[in-house]
């Protein structure tokens, strides 16, 4: 596999632990903190209904992800069009990762039902820790994201519509389905193991991490 295939199997990966992030977020926070579109729709529905509480938390997780979003620019800086990878996206998903552990930390703390401060603190946690995430992938592939799809849905259903699908449809469709799919897993389990949830995006987030290093190792990565 190229540098290019390796790089997109990881997007995939991350998509799908975006999927797992989101979907125990809103359940057991009720906010979403990776994708951010529906999460200022859910902040000006909380203000428009005088919900304090849950604009509060949109708030917080919207705080969050701009930090994020801030330290991960600044980690992983412009890389060179012909780099799929860097030493410095390595980092970047690592530091990713500590917050993904500190957040499963919290949350089996507070036994899968957090209030108050400790909500708040686990929201702009996560928050900041999809920031790193969404930064990091613009960084190493600046027309593709593991977070917001939008657009890289109406991209893949038009071109679909007009019987002009471009060679590279096969990775947009696959993170849709990855996105899906992280969030289906994310709903299960919180449904059945709701205590080790957040392990999901977390594991897979690792998975990344020690490829992304075995990689460097054997000197794929700028």
């Amino acid at each position: 596999m190229s540098d290019v295939g390796r790089r997109d199997a990881l997007l995939i990966a991350l998509t799908f632990a975006a999927g797992a992030v989101d979907a125990v977020a809103f359940l057991g926070l009720h906010v979403f903190t990776a994708v951010m579109t529906g999460n200022l729709v859910l902040l000006g529905v909380a203000i428009g209904q005088g919900a304090a509480s849950n604009a509060l938390r949109g708030i917080v997780a919207v705080g969050g992800y701009g930090i994020g979003v801030l330290a991960g620019a600044r980690i992983v800086g412009v890389l060179p069009r012909e780099t799929p990878w860097s030493r410095a996206v390595t980092r970047a998903l690592m530091l990713e990762a500590a917050l993904q552990a500190i957040f499963l930390g919290g949350w089996i703390l507070t036994d899968a039902t957090p209030n108050g401060l400790a909500a708040f603190a686990l929201i702009a946690t996560s928050g900041i820790a999809m920031g790193l995430q969404a930064a990091t992938t613009r960084g190493v592939a600046p027309g593709r994201s593991t977070t917001y799809l939008t657009g890289t849905l109406t991209g893949l259903l038009t071109e679909l519509s007009a019987l002009g699908v471009r060679p590279d449809w096969w990775h947009r469709a696959s993170i849709v389905i990855a996105l899906v799919a992280g969030a289906l897993a994310g709903a299960i389990a919180i449904s059945t193991v709701p205590a080790v949830a957040p392990a999901i995006p977390l594991v897979v987030l690792a998975g990344v991490v020690l490829f992304a290093v075995t990689a460097t190792r054997d000197g794929a990565q700028a």
